[in-house]
C-alpha cells in the first residue's frame, strides 16, 4: 500500500510549493482574459490579505521583524516556504536607509514561463503588492521601495529594498 509517508518530506514541500505558487498564474491565465483591466484592480485586496498572512507565519516561527535586515530576511525565508527551494537569494546587503536582499532564481517567474504566461503582466506586479504587505505587515515603520529591479521584467535578479517609512 502507498501512502505520504513513502514521499520524502523534501518531495511534499517542492510538489505543495510549486502547486501553490502555480494557483495565481492559473487564476491570471483565466480571470484576466474574462475581466482584462479590472483583473488586476480585484486582485490587489487578495494579495494584500496574503501578505498579512504571510506575518502570521512569520509570528509562529518566531521569525525576527525588528528592522529592516531582519525584514528581508524573514521575507526571503517564507517566501522559500510558500513557493520552494527554487528560490535562490544572495545575502542581504545592509544600505544607508535599510536593507537590500537579492533574489537570483524566482519559482512564480519560472513557473509562468513555463505556463507561456510573460511574468511581466502574470507576475511583477502581484509580486510587488504582496512582499509590500509582507514587509509592512512584519513591521509598520517599514516599506518596500519601488522602482528596483525585477527579472520579470528582464532585470538579471530581482531587487527588495525595505526602508524605514517616511
Amino acid at each position: 500500500m502507498v501512502n505520504i509517508e513513502a514521499i520524502p518530506i523534501e518531495g511534499r514541500w517542492i510538489i505543495a510549493a510549486k502547486s501553490a505558487g502555480m494557483m495565481p498564474l492559473l487564476y491570471d491565465k483565466v480571470f484576466r482574459k474574462a475581466l482584462g483591466e479590472k483583473y488586476d484592480e480585484m486582485k490587489r485586496p487578495i494579495l494584500i490579505e496574503a501578505g498579512k498572512e504571510m506575518k502570521d507565519i512569520a509570528m509562529a516561527l518566531g521569525l525576527p521583524s525588528g528592522n529592516a535586515r531582519q525584514i528581508v530576511e524573514t521575507v526571503g525565508i517564507l517566501s522559500t516556504i510558500s513557493f520552494g527551494p527554487e528560490n535562490k537569494y544572495e545575502p542581504v546587503v545592509e544600505t544607508e536607509h535599510g536593507a537590500m536582499g537579492k533574489m537570483t532564481e524566482c519559482a512564480i517567474r519560472n513557473s509562468a514561463i513555463q505556463m507561456g504566461l510573460d511574468p511581466k503582466i502574470a507576475a511583477m506586479t502581484a509580486c510587488r503588492t504582496m512582499m509590500r504587505s509582507v514587509v509592512e505587515s512584519l513591521n509598520p515603520d517599514y516599506t518596500l521601495k519601488k522602482d528596483t529591479k525585477n527579472m520579470c521584467s528582464g532585470d538579471e535578479y530581482c531587487e527588495m529594498v525595505v526602508e524605514r517609512q517616511r
